[in-house]
């Protein structure tokens, strides 16, 4: 073949490659929509609406509870050590072993039931911090769609931005009245192990 024919047949490529050169499409596309944004802040809206409010008092209630039930039950288990410990030279050692190993029994129960019951809290806040998303997401949706807005951001990632483009407060003005309030799923209650009695020193004849 000569040298000018595949010079020829090089030509037909040469705007493909022209353009890959410089980066761009060979073909022209449609320009992009002129951006219109909107700026929301989901922290705030998790901290400051009345549903998040309600959410963060239940639990804090919920957690003050627990946390004197747990006090109560180291306070008893601590009483039952302790009685060990005075009866370690007056009971045989069959019944001292068996009550030294309920008591390690009682307060691993005691651990396990308390780290169960602070990943059940977690989980409550998690479900309902998703119901309180979603109510807002939805929100947001419609003051997008009433601004002509084709992006929305979130202010946590901004460095900087013109004031009247943050719609939070609107949004949880909006939130407070579709859910003013939320009825958290807490955890079932679980009964506190119970302590045997710690036997008593036998009478002296």
């Amino acid at each position: 073949m000569s040298s000018f024919a595949t010079a020829r047949r090089l030509a037909r490529y040469w705007p493909v490659l022209a353009a890959l050169a410089v980066g761009l499409p060979a073909h022209a596309q449609a320009p992009l929509p002129t951006p219109a944004i909107i700026v929301v802040d989901t922290n705030q809206i998790l901290r400051d609406s009345k549903a998040a409010k309600d959410v963060q008092q239940q639990l804090k209630q919920q957690e003050t509870a627990y946390s004197k039930e747990v006090s109560q039950q180291e306070a008893d288990l601590k009483n039952m050590q302790d009685e060990l410990e005075r009866q370690r030279t007056v009971l045989a050692p069959d019944v001292f072993a068996a009550r030294s190993q309920d008591f390690q029994r009682r307060y691993v129960a005691l651990d396990r039931d308390v780290q169960m019951k602070r990943q059940a809290l977690q989980q409550s806040l998690n479900d309902a911090r998703d119901k309180i998303n979603n109510a807002a997401l939805k929100i947001i949706t419609d003051i997008a769609k009433e601004r002509k807005a084709n992006m929305v951001v979130e202010k946590a990632a901004l460095v900087y931005m013109v004031s009247g483009l943050d719609i939070t407060a609107e949004v949880i003005q909006q939130l407070d009245k579709a859910l003013p309030t939320l009825v958290v799923s807490l955890p079932k209650e679980t009964p506190p192990p119970q302590l045997l009695a710690a036997p008593t020193a036998p009478k002296k004849k």
